[in-house]
């Protein structure tokens, strides 16, 4: 991909005789709209059916700056700074007209500060922890504007310890024999008047991620935990997940990741029609598995996948058919290394207890952690155009 890239001189202020170091600016982003028909119909209660609405929608959208610099003896410092745009609005709100969290203020997505050498890098501000399946399985983040490889973080019953996450120190290492890995940690929501230290536990983000990239294989192992969520003492969010491709062209591979969300002692109940299935203190926990598919046929991309979310475990009571599957189906067509025009279906299909929707992206019409749309099943057709400059 192509970059427009400005090349600025900084002299150093302090020492005006030595030669002047050099930064590079880069200026980059993408532009992903188009019109889909969202619908999520099928509700156990038909009062939480949402009809079908025919929509211009943005997905992803974003501009961002890179910096470097050489510091000499192999170190270098650098910045990121990458904000989301919606363009089809030009407001912060996702379709639902809720806010976007990756959207609508500067450095909305993964932007950080950092210095770096042969021993890796430390970074400090917004980033991903947990949040990204990486170079396991991409269709969803870097091909279409929404796919079943973001199962771990769509809205549902039990919530993911980390998405993009404000305020987070992470260590990253060097690639040895193919091997590397991040280390990261946030004070979640402890820092300001959040936290008074009485009675509270203090909320805290930890993750590690490790990747191996080696001819056609790929793989990616997330573990991410938020403790005392809400800086409740003993209230944690733990997830882990387990990715591994066969990738035998560029953008053609057979990939599958598999893992697990748990909401451990909960300290809000969840009812459905007066019975509480989770009682404060439980443990609930699902298992979710994704397969995918991407193949290259001339300047045609082909993209399959399904995901799975098993049954909830260790509820309270358990009323059955928590469980949910989804497929996706695209097919984009490459005018340029730039740009590409696509048309993707999206399906969940929801057991009368469950409500996973497209939640992230701001993709859904609906707040879709409802209880009340339980059973409904959300697709989106779509058809859309992404240029990357």
């Amino acid at each position: 991909m192509q970059k427009k890239l400005l090349a600025i001189a900084v002299a150093g202020a302090l020492a005006p005789a030595a030669a002047m170091a050099q930064s590079t600016v880069e200026i980059y982003g993408r532009a992903n709209m188009g019109i889909d028909q969202w619908e999520a119909k099928g509700a156990t209660d038909p009062a939480g059916n949402a009809k079908g609405r025919l929509r211009v929608f943005d997905f992803g959208s974003r501009l961002g700056f890179r910096v470097n610099e050489s510091l000499g003896g192999g170190m270098r410092a650098f910045v990121v700074m990458e904000t989301g745009v919606n363009i089809d609005s030009g407001s912060g709100n996702g379709q639902s007209g809720s806010a976007n969290a990756s959207t609508g203020f500067w450095a909305s997505r993964d932007s950080y500060a950092g210095i770096g050498g042969d021993w890796g890098d430390v970074r400090f501000g917004r980033q991903s922890p947990f949040y990204s399946n990486g170079i396991s399985m991409q269709a969803g983040a870097n091909y279409i504007n929404q796919a079943m490889d973001s199962a771990f973080s769509m809205g549902g019953a039990l919530a993911s310890p980390s998405g993009r996450e404000s305020n987070v120190a992470s260590y990253n290492s060097p690639t040895l024999g193919g091997f590397n890995a991040s280390l990261s940690w946030g004070p979640g929501a402890s820092e300001g008047g959040a936290y008074t230290g009485t009675g509270q536990g203090k909320e805290q983000v930890y993750a590690i991620t490790g990747r191996y990239s080696g001819g056609p294989i790929r793989a990616q192992a997330d573990f991410g935990q938020r403790k005392d969520v809400g800086n409740l003492s003993g209230q944690d969010r733990v997830a882990w997940k387990v990715g591994a491709g066969w990738f035998y062209a560029p953008g053609s591979g057979i990939s599958a990741i598999v893992g697990n969300i748990k909401n451990k002692n909960i300290q809000t109940p969840v009812t459905f029609g007066g019975t509480t299935f989770a009682a404060v203190g439980s443990s609930p926990n699902v298992d979710i598995w994704i397969l995918g598919w991407e193949h290259m046929l001339g300047q045609w991309q082909l993209i399959a996948q399904y995901g799975k979310w098993s049954t909830i475990k260790d509820l309270t009571v358990d009323p059955g058919n928590t469980d949910a599957q989804g497929f996706t189906v695209a097919a984009k067509y490459f005018l340029s290394k730039r740009t590409g025009v696509y048309a993707s279906y999206n399906q969940v299909k929801n057991k009368e207890n469950a409500w996973y929707d497209f939640s992230n992206g701001g993709s859904s019409s609906i707040n879709s952690t409802s209880v009340g749309n339980r059973g409904a099943d959300p697709r989106i057709i779509a058809v859309g155009v992404m240029h990357n400059f």
